[in-house]
C-alpha cells in the first residue's frame, strides 16, 4: 500500500506500520524466551528476568504507534518456589509498542525440572484482539535444572 509523502517522515514509517498492522502483520517478541536457572541459584537467591515486550511485524519492525493493552499471565509448576511478575498479571498497557515485564522466581528450593512461565496475548479472550487481528501468544519460560 502506498501513501502520499509527506514531509515528517516519522508519520510516514508511522502510516506504513499501520497499514502492516491492519493488514494482520503483528507479532509478540520477547527479549529473552528461556532461561535455565539452577537449583543451587533458587535457593541461593530470588531469580530475576527483566523481559521487553514488544509489538513487532512478521520482520521484527516495531509497531510504536501502538499504545493499547495486552493480557501478562504467570504460572509456575513447582510447590516449593512461586513466581510473580510486575507489573501484575491482567491487562496491562504497552507504551509505543513496547512494555517491560520483571518476572521473579522466588528465592526458595526450587524442583529441578519446574518451570515459570510467563505469557503474553492480546486481548481475544475478550473478542477484541488488536485491530481485530488475534496476535499469537509469546512466552517466556525458565525451567530449573539441577
Amino acid at each position: 500500500m502506498k501513501f502520499r509523502t509527506l514531509e515528517n517522515a516519522a508519520l510516514n514509517d508511522n502510516f506504513g506500520l499501520m497499514a502492516k498492522a491492519m493488514s494482520g502483520d503483528m507479532v509478540f517478541s520477547l527479549s529473552q524466551t528461556t532461561a535455565s536457572p539452577t537449583v543451587a541459584e533458587c535457593t541461593a537467591a530470588a531469580q530475576v528476568y527483566n523481559i521487553t515486550v514488544r509489538l513487532t511485524t512478521a520482520a521484527g519492525e516495531v509497531h510504536s504507534w501502538y499504545n493499547g493493552k495486552v493480557l501478562l499471565a504467570i504460572a509456575d509448576d513447582d510447590s516449593t518456589g512461586a513466581a510473580s511478575i510486575d507489573p501484575a498479571a491482567g491487562e496491562r498497557a504497552m507504551t509505543n509498542g513496547v512494555l517491560e515485564v520483571k518476572v521473579t522466581m522466588s528465592k526458595a528450593a526450587w524442583t529441578a525440572g519446574k518451570k515459570a512461565t510467563l505469557t503474553v496475548s492480546d486481548l481475544a479472550t475478550a473478542g477484541t484482539g488488536i485491530l481485530g487481528f488475534v496476535v499469537a501468544d509469546a512466552t517466556f519460560v525458565a525451567t530449573v535444572k539441577a
